[in-house]
């Protein structure tokens, strides 16, 4: 018989604590669970929030569980920004994302995983006058 118990810490997180037998075995599961839209925002547009949810999780060993109920949009910063949150704690997952937030962490991990391609071919003009840089941009 699985029993599920739930402590409330801050208005943002609760403590989740499911107990189950499996096998005559007692288990006991317990997470984090982070409302996101309650601990920055229903819309996160600037890379700095994700340093709010490092801070709040800063310290927790458990699994950690970032619910993004009732979170409308994500901007593609805070994205890239939670995915080295992601990076510095290895026990994070996601439940209660929409169709819009899993689009923007699929476009953001996916755009991680690809190999960049830098050329130093740049060339550096020097123009003396208007009327030559004026002829060069004309060409362009």
């Amino acid at each position: 018989m699985r029993q599920v118990n739930q402590l409330r810490l801050f208005p943002w997180t609760n403590i989740v604590a499911e107990a189950d037998v499996f096998h005559g075995i007692f288990v006991l599961y317990m997470h984090y669970n982070v409302k996101i839209s309650e601990l920055i925002s229903t819309d996160i547009r600037s890379r700095a929030n994700a340093n709010i949810i490092r801070s709040a999780i800063d310290g927790i060993n458990e699994r950690i569980v970032l619910d993004f109920d009732g979170v409308c949009f994500i901007s593609r910063s805070f994205t890239d920004e939670l995915y080295n949150v992601l990076e510095e704690h290895k026990n994070i997952s996601f439940t209660n994302t929409s169709d819009n937030i899993k689009a923007m962490l699929d476009a953001v991990e996916k755009g991680r995983k690809s190999t960049r391609n830098f050329s130093n071919s740049s060339e550096i003009k020097e123009f003396h006058d208007f009327a030559s840089l004026s002829a060069f941009l004309a060409t362009i």
